[in-house]
């Protein structure tokens, strides 16, 4: 650790390194427990006799209990230190990933699903990155690690197109042990925040940090707006992204490993747009990086409609799928904005709850799967232009946060 002229306390380049390697290993790790079912749940319906009502309903029902592992996680890291919270939260996600695979049935599977989703890393990922880097350059850095999420969308999607066909869907939840070796070596050179030891030795032992934010009006208002915020580029991700693979195999009748690869190959653009809108947001501000963002996704949604519903175009409709990643380039700014709202005795638990709320309440892919029902996937999908237009709206009410310094905050 350097100190500057002003008493800010800097962190060397090998320990950026080190916490960008472990949020980006935390986060993509996340992506891959979550986004496996999205590939499988054509096989996994076939297997266990099951609809798209079901299968929808564990899309959204794994993220339901990120909720109440946020307010663990969360305030682990807020009492006990970013370091220790994020590795075990990793560490949660591998055990209950590997179970799946072991899963007798649907609704055992759909239990582990939910466990699972208790492991948190998102709002300790972000909170350590939004301490470490400097504000000049946190929204590109968060945008990189936001980004890892794709890494492990692709992990999902090629793990389906080469494991799936030769040992069927239950090997592929064993790809979430990869993290395992990178724990060992975090546990011992991780260094831990040196804005959260500052703040934490100068501060007495107090209430629970959520409880803290929800007597607060200012903070408590915040939250609000922020989680309503982020909770409608959620329905938008999950009404499209979650389906985005069933829909391909149906409309165009694919097999579910070439489904798979093109979704990977549409997942790149996102790969590109979210730390591009992340260093955008260091020069523009927060506020209308996340509304221009979301103005793209808003485009391709009308897109896809228009060349599939009115003016069928095989070629234009798959092209809107291109286009649609754009609108979530606003993800980028997730953990950077929210990181620079709240002060660090209970930045990793806001953060955390913030993001888990509103992607445990999103509920877009039971939505979409519900209407499939009785009626082609396109119409659900479509619901996330809806949130891609209020996003356009709703990032003005919130404060603009570029170049805020953390470390007396």
């Amino acid at each position: 650790m350097e100190v500057n002229a002003r008493g800010h306390m800097h962190f060397t380049r090998n320990e950026k390194i080190i916490v960008l390697i472990a949020a980006a290993i935390g986060w993509s790790h996340d992506a891959v427990g979550l986004t496996l079912l999205n590939f499988l749940a054509e096989p996994i319906m076939k297997e266990f006799g099951v609809s798209t009502l079901e299968v929808g309903f564990v899309f959204s029902a794994q993220y339901i209990l990120c909720i109440f592992g946020a307010m663990l996680f969360g305030e682990l890291g807020d009492r006990f230190g970013r370091k220790n919270a994020l590795i075990l939260s990793i560490l949660w996600v591998v055990v209950f990933s590997v179970l799946s695979a072991l899963a007798p049935n649907f609704w055992t599977l759909a239990a582990l699903r939910l466990i699972s989703g208790m492991g948190v890393t998102w709002g300790l990922a972000f909170t350590y990155i939004s301490e470490v880097y400097s504000p000049k350059r946190r929204g590109l850095f968060g945008g990189i690690i936001h980004a890892t999420f794709i890494f492990g969308f692709i992990i999902s999607a090629l793990s389906v197109s080469y494991i799936y066909p030769l040992y069927g869907w239950r090997a592929c939840f064993l790809v979430t042990l990869y993290p395992i070796p990178f724990l060992i070596l975090f546990a011992r050179y991780l260094p831990e925040s040196r804005i959260w030891e500052k703040h934490s030795a100068e501060e007495e032992v107090s209430k629970m940090k959520l409880k803290e934010i929800l007597g607060n009006r200012y903070y408590l208002k915040l939250m609000i707006l922020s989680t309503f915020l982020f909770w409608l580029a959620e329905f938008a991700y999950h009404a499209i992204v979650d389906w985005s693979p069933t829909f391909i195999i149906r409309q165009f009748n694919y097999p579910p490993e070439e489904a798979s690869k093109l979704v990977m190959k549409i997942s790149l653009v996102a790969l590109i747009i979210l730390p591009f809108v992340g260093l955008i947001s260091d020069y523009i501000g927060r506020r209308l990086s996340f509304a221009v963002s979301a103005l793209l996704g808003l485009l391709g949604c009308l897109m896809l409609g228009y060349f599939t519903l009115v003016d069928f175009n095989p070629s234009m409709a798959m092209l809107s799928l291109f286009i649609i990643p754009l609108g979530f380039g606003s993800h980028a700014l997730f953990g950077v904005w929210s990181s620079e709202l709240f002060p660090t005795k209970y930045r990793a638990t806001a953060t955390s709850v913030i993001f888990s709320v509103a992607r445990g309440l999103s509920f877009g892919g039971f939505i979409v799967g519900y209407i499939a029902t009785f009626a082609e996937l396109i119409y659900g999908m479509l619901l996330g232009g809806i949130a891609f237009a209020l996003m356009v709206i709703l990032p003005w009410l919130l404060p603009e946060t570029k170049g805020r310094e953390l470390e007396d905050f």
